[in-house]
């Protein structure tokens, strides 16, 4: 089972699992406890956002994507991984925030 829980700089970061494993980019992950249900909770919950071109179809996206990934860092092992899903994270959160208008990169009038 695998989903797309970020796109940085142009490219798709892949959350797969396999066997009980947490892979992103094909990288066993030390990430405890993701179930298959959880995982396709999760994949069902992006899938069911009527598809729109317009920005604010990618921001519900990546903030179902942000809490998702959030709840990954609760079971993360070690510094690497933590990191790793805080980067992430960071990107995700940062689209959402920009398409709020909430980056402090606006000029006020």
């Amino acid at each position: 089972m695998e989903v797309c829980i970020a796109h940085i700089h142009g490219k798709a970061v892949m959350l797969a699992l396999r066997d009980g494993i947490v892979y992103l980019d094909d990288e066993a992950q030390p990430i405890k406890n993701l179930e298959e249900a959880e995982l396709k909770a999760f994949i069902e919950s992006i899938q069911a956002i009527p598809y729109s071109p317009g920005p604010g179809y990618t921001a519900l996206l990546n903030a179902r994507r942000a809490a998702f990934i959030a709840g990954l860092l609760g079971r993360a092992v070690g510094d690497e991984c933590i990191n790793h899903l805080s980067h992430i994270l960071d990107h995700v959160h940062y689209d959402v925030l920009e398409f709020l208008g909430e980056t402090g990169e606006h000029e006020h009038a």
